[in-house]
């Protein structure tokens, strides 16, 4: 194989080497690039720095992933109840009931570090909300303690009350330039890396309906309510004022600018795909769905769990329903 693929090179035939690289499957391919300096260079330049090359390499991933079956691996992991939970490829993090929060490598479940978030630690139940950005741990617990970690290392970068006494506190997320944070009063918290320091900057009034959830796009975020959904401009620090409102009853919610996924628990079943801009529903796929509580996405998928207390209606031993789907389907017209 070698030698053909050589003396293709030799002839300079781009085009029969980068259809013979693109049959290949993906770790196949990967382990190619260490064959000599010249297969590396030509799938560096001619595969990944290729848009049409890329799009059938994701193509083929895509396919793959549908066709495989998961891996499972089952740790016994953690000091109590797990009341949150989130992970990457190299990190799993639990919240637990009492304020702990615990990384373990997603590799060999081994502990990286535990985490007090609360301040002074509770006694009584304390439960811990996750998010996770590229470098960083953002927590916030029941009883309104919001933290920052780093989180490779878990040092403590940041940590206030962002909101009063005992409000519940369910909207939460980081990205590399903002913390935000929402409380059952309505109030939006704005947190900001400024020469890496986090600062609270912003702290927003006008809302008045309890903040459910947050999710966060560039310079978009978009606010979850009891009874509607929000456009928060980061830049200019204000909601956008639509003619229009999203009304619509959000448990949780996935924001890639301008499309919002929202699931409804009990409020309605399956996922409502709304455009923040023109404020109109765009789908809601309901057909054969469940009430889902859970929603999440890397960018290309929709990953949604079943309302709990649905799944154990119909006894103990019945698990979770959980659905993906993918994301193009879902705003393609």
């Amino acid at each position: 194989m070698c030698e053909i693929m050589n003396k293709l090179f030799e002839s300079d035939l781009d085009q029969i080497i980068q259809n013979i690289f693109l049959s290949l499957d993906p770790l196949t391919l990967k382990s190619c690039r260490q064959v000599c300096s010249a297969w590396n260079s030509f799938i560096h330049l001619r595969l990944w720095s290729s848009k049409p090359a890329r799009h059938k390499l994701g193509a083929m991933l895509t396919n793959e992933w549908r066709s495989s079956q998961p891996a499972t691996t089952v740790y016994s992991l953690g000091i109590g109840r797990v009341s949150s939970i989130v992970c990457d490829g190299y990190l799993i993090v639990c919240g637990y009931s009492q304020g702990q929060v615990r990384g373990y490598h997603v590799d060999t479940g081994e502990l990286r570090y535990e985490l007090q978030c609360n301040y002074p630690p509770a006694r009584r139940s304390d439960e811990v909300q996750l998010v996770l950005s590229k470098n960083m741990v953002a927590t916030v617990t029941e009883s309104g303690t919001v933290s920052l970690w780093n989180k490779l290392e878990g040092t403590l970068l940041y940590q206030a009350a962002h909101h009063v006494d005992h409000l519940s506190v369910h909207g939460i997320m980081i990205t590399d330039e903002f913390l935000i944070t929402g409380a059952g009063d309505g109030t939006v918290v704005i947190v900001e890396n400024i020469g890496g320091k986090w600062v609270k900057t912003h702290e927003l009034l006008e809302n008045t309906e309890c903040v459910t959830h947050v999710d966060v796009d560039g310079k978009w975020a978009a606010i979850g309510t009891r009874n509607s959904i929000k456009l928060l401009d980061l830049v200019e620090h204000k909601l956008v004022e639509n003619v229009k409102p999203i009304q619509v009853k959000g448990w949780m919610l996935s924001f890639l600018y301008p499309h919002v996924f929202v699931v409804g628990g009990i409020d309605f079943p399956g996922v409502q795909v709304w455009d923040m801009v023109s404020c109109v529903m765009v789908r809601h796929v309901a057909e054969g769905m469940q009430p889902f509580h859970h929603i999440h996405t890397n960018g290309h998928f929709l990953t949604v769990s079943e309302y709990n207390d649905m799944s154990t209606a119909d006894g103990p031993d019945r698990s979770a329903l959980v659905v993906v789907l993918d994301i193009s389907e879902l705003i393609d017209p």
